[in-house]
């Protein structure tokens, strides 16, 4: 995929928190928080040595991260594989999940049972409903992460660690693509994301990794 961005952004390496005990039970985690399976730190592990050779001069991107348990764990993993300073990850609120509302800690089934109106509400205007209870529009999350790529410098590459939904936002606002499209991704968690001022390309986890850290799988997509 190759987009334009809406401005000038800096090269940023986009990932994804590896697989969670809520990942597997199919629980939404939204702000919510669950430690990461065995399978979600073999991820992390597989993912950063499939970008080693792909990233040059690693020591010269800062590094963000979403504050959230499940994403301080994925980081400091992924800095202890390629050697980097966890000390200097910078943690903003503002690269945290969407905030589910009452959904949060429900399978689907679940949520469906109880909140049925939710379900139909959030299918008929994905980019605009809140959940109930503290739920954030998703426009609100495309606004808080335009806030934070303002803020960023320009001229400095970036790693960060965030979320799947929230991370799929991002990818969106920064290529200045329509909801629909920004829906439309849906790639495992043991991917990364590389985006420029052309260009923007994903990149799985290679096999070989996975296979040589354990993994029973590559991760799983992201749900609404």
């Amino acid at each position: 995929m190759t987009d334009q961005p809406l401005h000038a952004s800096p090269e940023i390496v986009l990932l994804r928190h590896g697989e969670t005990q809520w990942n597997r039970e199919g629980r939404y985690q939204g702000q919510h928080d669950s430690p990461l399976s065995l399978n979600g730190i073999g991820q992390i592990r597989a993912i950063a040595e499939t970008l080693r050779p792909i990233i040059e001069e690693l020591e010269h991107y800062q590094l963000w991260s979403s504050p959230l348990t499940r994403t301080r764990q994925s980081v400091s993993i992924f800095c202890e594989q390629l050697g980097l300073s966890y000390a200097d990850v910078l943690f903003d609120d503002r690269l945290m999940e969407r905030s589910y509302g009452r959904w949060e800690g429900l399978t689907m089934v679940e949520i469906e049972l109880r909140y049925a109106e939710d379900v139909e509400m959030e299918k008929a205007d994905r980019w605009n409903f809140a959940i109930p209870n503290g739920g954030e529009k998703f426009a609100d999350v495309a606004d808080r992460l335009r806030s934070w790529l303002d803020d960023i410098a320009n001229d400095t590459p970036v790693i960060t660690m965030t979320h799947g939904g929230a991370g799929r936002v991002l990818r969106g606002v920064y290529m200045n693509l329509k909801p629909e499209t920004i829906f439309a991704f849906n790639d495992p968690q043991s991917s990364a994301f590389t985006m420029s001022d052309t260009t923007s390309k994903t990149i799985q986890a290679a096999p070989e990794h996975l296979q040589a850290f354990g993994c029973l799988n590559p991760g799983l997509g992201v749900r609404i």
